[in-house]
Order: C-alpha cells, then sequence, then structure tokens
C-alpha cells in the first residue's frame, strides 16, 4: 500500500496512515455491536429503536457540522469531536448494562456525523480530482484489512462469551482511538479551503452560519445532483436496515461464533482483491457506470442472502464475499461521484446538507427494521433486496445524466 500514497499531499497521506488506530477496533465493534446488545439483553425492537435513536441525533448534528466545521477548522474540529463521538461511548458501552446505557453511548455517537465532514473534508480537500477515487479506496481497504482480525475475537467470544470479550475491546479501543486521535492532529494541517471557510465564517454567529449552508442547498437541484443524492440516501438508508445480518446468520441460520467471525474476513479477502486486481483497472472508467454494475452485483447477493441455507459455511462465505465486493465498490465509487458533483465553492455546506438530508431519511430505517425482523427474520430481508432494485435504477439514471452531460460540447 506505501507505494500508493507516493504523490498524495500531507494529509492525506497521514492520515492513511494512521487510520488502522481506528480501524482496528472499530470495525470489530461495529460488526459485533448487535450481537453485543442481544448478549446485554436488548430485544429486536429495542435494538432497532437505538438505531433510530442514533439516527435522529444523527440529523440534528449534522445540521451543526458545517458550521463548526467551518468555523474550527477541519483539523480542530476532527480532534474534539472523535473524542466526544468514539472515546467517550466506547468507554460507555464497555461499561453498559442497560437499555438506558446504550442510549446514552448512542446519541454520544451520533455526534460523529459533525467528524464526517470535517475528517472527510480533512482527508480529501488537498487532493488532485484524479487521485481522490484512490484515497478512499485504501481507506476502504485498511477497513477491510483489520477486518481480518475478527476471528481473534470469535476465538475471545467462544472462551469468556460475547458480553465479556467485547467489553474488553470496547475499552482497549477507547485507549487506542484516542492515541490515534491526538496523533493524527499533530501530523496534519488545516487544508486551503479550511483556511478560507474559517476566515469567511469566524465573525458569524453559530445560527448565521447554518443560514449559510441552507442558503446554498437549493444547489442541490443542479445538474446531476439530485440523481446522485438520492443513490447516497437510499444507499445508507439500506445499510441501517441490514443492522440485523449478523442475527439473521447467528439465530436463523444457526452459525456459531467462530462462523460469525469468518465474515468480516471473507469481506475483506475480497476488498483487498478488489483494490488490488479492479480499481486500477477502472482508472479510465467513469465511475458513475461502475456504479451501475455494482449494483447489479448488489442485487444479486440481496437476493442470494435470502437463498443461505442453514449451517451451510460455505453458501454464507460465498454470498458475503460478494457482499464484501459490492460495499467496497459502492462507498469508493458513491464517494468519488458525489465529490466530482459538488461545486468548488461552499463544499464543506453542501457535503454537510447531503448528510444531513440522508439522515432525515434514514431515520426509520433501523426502527422499521426491528419490527420487521420480529416479525420475520427474512420479511426484512426481502425488504433490502427491493431496496437494491431501487438503487439499481438510480444508478442507471446517474449514468445516462453522465453520457449526456459528457456529450454536451
Amino acid at each position: 500500500m506505501l507505494p500508493s500514497l507516493s504523490g498524495l499531499p500531507r494529509n492525506a497521506r497521514n492520515c492513511i496512515l494512521l487510520e488502522p488506530l481506528w480501524a482496528v477496533f472499530g470495525v470489530v465493534v461495529i460488526y459485533y455491536a448487535p450481537l453485543y446488545m442481544r448478549g446485554v439483553g436488548l430485544s429486536s425492537t429495542q435494538i432497532g429503536l437505538l438505531g433510530s435513536i442514533t439516527v435522529a441525533c444523527s440529523f440534528v448534528f449534522q445540521a451543526l457540522a458545517a458550521p463548526i466545521t467551518n468555523r474550527m477548522g477541519r483539523r480542530r474540529t476532527s480532534l474534539l469531536w472523535d473524542l466526544v463521538s468514539w472515546t467517550v461511548p466506547m468507554v460507555v458501552w464497555g461499561l453498559a448494562h442497560s437499555f438506558v446505557a446504550f442510549l446514552i453511548a448512542a446519541a454520544l455517537s451520533a455526534s460523529n456525523r459533525i467528524v464526517a465532514v470535517s475528517w472527510s473534508l480533512l482527508v480529501i480537500e488537498d487532493v488532485p480530482q484524479p487521485k481522490r477515487a484512490r484515497v478512499f479506496g485504501i481507506l476502504n481497504l485498511i477497513n477491510a484489512f483489520c477486518g481480518l482480525l475478527t476471528p481473534l475475537v470469535g476465538l475471545l467470544i467462544a472462551r469468556l462469551g460475547v458480553v465479556p470479550a467485547l467489553r474488553g475491546v470496547y475499552l482497549l479501543g477507547a485507549v487506542g482511538m484516542t492515541v490515534m486521535f491526538y496523533w493524527r492532529n499533530a501530523v496534519t494541517q488545516e487544508t486551503r479551503s479550511g483556511e478560507a471557510a474559517m476566515q469567511q465564517h469566524r465573525d458569524l454567529k453559530p445560527w448565521e452560519s447554518m443560514r449559510h449552508t441552507f442558503q446554498l442547498v437549493p444547489a442541490l437541484a443542479r445538474g446531476g445532483l439530485p440523481g446522485v443524492v438520492a443513490f447516497y440516501v437510499l444507499t445508507m438508508f439500506a445499510e441501517q436496515m441490514g443492522l440485523f445480518q449478523i442475527l439473521l446468520f447467528k439465530e436463523t441460520l444457526g452459525f456459531g461464533a467462530q462462523a460469525l467471525s469468518l465474515v468480516p474476513v471473507a469481506g475483506a479477502v475480497v476488498t483487498i482483491l478488489m483494490y488490488a486486481l479492479v480499481l486500477r483497472r477502472l482508472d479510465h472508467v467513469p465511475a458513475e457506470r461502475t456504479l451501475v454494475f455494482t449494483r447489479l452485483l448488489g442485487l444479486a447477493g440481496a437476493v442470494l442472502i435470502l437463498f443461505i441455507p442453514a449451517g451451510n459455511l460455505s453458501a454464507l462465505l460465498l454470498v458475503v464475499s460478494l457482499l464484501g465486493a459490492v460495499t467496497f465498490l459502492t462507498q469508493t465509487y458513491r464517494d468519488t461521484v458525489l465529490f466530482s458533483h459538488l461545486p468548488a465553492h461552499g463544499t464543506a455546506d453542501l457535503y454537510s446538507a447531503v448528510q444531513t438530508l440522508t439522515m432525515l431519511c434514514s431515520i426509520p430505517a433501523a426502527g422499521l427494521a426491528g419490527a420487521l425482523y420480529s416479525v420475520q427474520p427474512r420479511l426484512l430481508f426481502v425488504m433490502i433486496a427491493v431496496l437494491n432494485v431501487g438503487l439499481l435504477l438510480l444508478a442507471m439514471q446517474v449514468a445516462r445524466s453522465q453520457r449526456r452531460s459528457a456529450t454536451v460540447p
């Protein structure tokens, strides 16, 4: 991976190098979170409700993301709000015994929507346009590599049980992430656009900054942005509904801790292969066209997950490998397409507006997923397959718009 960092500016290079200190814990706790909550005693309805509450709080924080990022700067915002949204909740999760504790942690963790804006801009703003897909690809690859560690956590779970093992991971993660946040702050610098935004917003009150943000929202209706934004929103909605996937594998299909620990490994291996063998070959293919191919695969995976035989590990790993490839390509090219459609002026405001709209639309997703799962687990995944049909249609629309704009003299 190190040769791939050549030619990248300081922020992107250093953020990539330090990302494993977050991902080695973040990937594991995100994957096992539903099992951990179930182990502590939460019901499917409570787990879904927590998901929807998290998204509702995320909507509030997302509305504040651009004003805070523009006033404080990309670098300082990322440090402060990473501590609030990751370090503190990791401690609360590690000590949680009740729904109330998970609720507090969910509200705190929702503030990572502020970091989603500030950190993304810190990483990508100074990167030349042709190299941005490479940066997103490397970051996704790192997360995949860290998924290879899940069998070790699976061994801990098999030996100690779900709750004791994951309590240790959460508390150790709080320490590791905190080290990473301060280290990253020391080796990065404010972006050029960030410095300009701080100068522009320093004399504005927070509500004036928010008003400035919302004044730019109509720009989302220009050009090919509506289709891109709709695609972005629906992918996030579908991801929220996929919260119960690990519970389907354990409770309906009967897979144990060791088998479940291989799921992220399969996804990681496929992601590595996609990065090594596929991503570079797609450099000259329009990102919009790649999204269409990706969503065809996504629809196939969403249908196949409904037909995994109970206890059949080979079938499980085959399907999750396909879904791992889909996730990698979707995240890489969805973000690439979105940033390529955003204007250079007001990028933070418009990116935050997209995220805010996404959060608003995704509020009912986890709650709906919990309700469907409680009725019939497979019913939830039928709904996810239907959403994948919508994603494919939107990807086709975005690709058509790109081709039309490319032919306009």
